[in-house]
């Protein structure tokens, strides 16, 4: 058993995690509020594109967990455990649920031609129109939940047994980049997020 990810996997779960951040924020926060009109499409795009490509990321990123060997197990009860295997499957599931449901509604509500192929063709009024959309939004705020309790974990276990998981499993280049998407994903949930919390 391993001691410790590969660089090569701690690198794509921190960009991964900027990405869906971002991804989450500017698809409550700007897509939400803008009417839906021609000067929307570039945000649109940008949306859909980095939507696709954590899709991408996330796949791949499964595919190398199945086939890396498993890393020693931490010192938590078999309950934990298995709350923690519960939490970070559910985030992969939903990820994939969120990107699909987007695929699907670009698809339903012709918005996918109209960005990537010209097609002409008119705005939908709103993403609830449809319930795919509905599906999606629900979904980001099904993440956002799975997000939170992921770093109150994280937390909780250096509380308790005074170790630091991302110092040494998810540092890279000896600085963990923990704090930095901690912080962001904080501002986020506080000032950002229609959820208030």
């Amino acid at each position: 058993m391993k001691n410790r990810y590969t660089a090569g996997a701690i690198m794509s779960h921190w960009i991964q995690g900027l990405m869906i951040l971002f991804v989450l924020a500017t698809g409550s926060l700007v897509l939400s509020n803008m009417p839906n009109t021609i000067e929307k499409i570039g945000s649109f795009k940008m949306h859909m594109v980095l939507g696709l490509v954590i899709l991408i990321l996330t796949i791949v990123r499964i595919i190398n967990i199945i086939k890396s060997p498993e890393l020693k197990p931490l010192n938590v009860s078999p309950i934990r455990a298995k709350l923690i295997k519960f939490n970070h499957i559910s985030i992969y599931i939903v990820l994939i649920l969120i990107g699909l449901s987007g695929i699907l509604l670009s698809k339903s509500s012709g918005l996918g031609e109209m960005i990537f192929f010209g097609v002409n063709g008119e705005f939908y009024n709103s993403f609830k129109d449809y319930a795919v959309g509905v599906a999606h939004g629900i979904l980001t705020k099904v993440l956002l939940f799975l997000i939170a309790m992921h770093i109150v974990g994280l937390f909780s276990y250096k509380f308790k047994t005074k170790e630091n998981i991302y110092n040494g499993k998810m540092e890279l280049g000896g600085v963990s980049l923990f704090w930095l998407i901690f912080y962001i994903f904080i501002f986020y949930v506080i000032f950002l997020s229609p959820i208030h919390v």
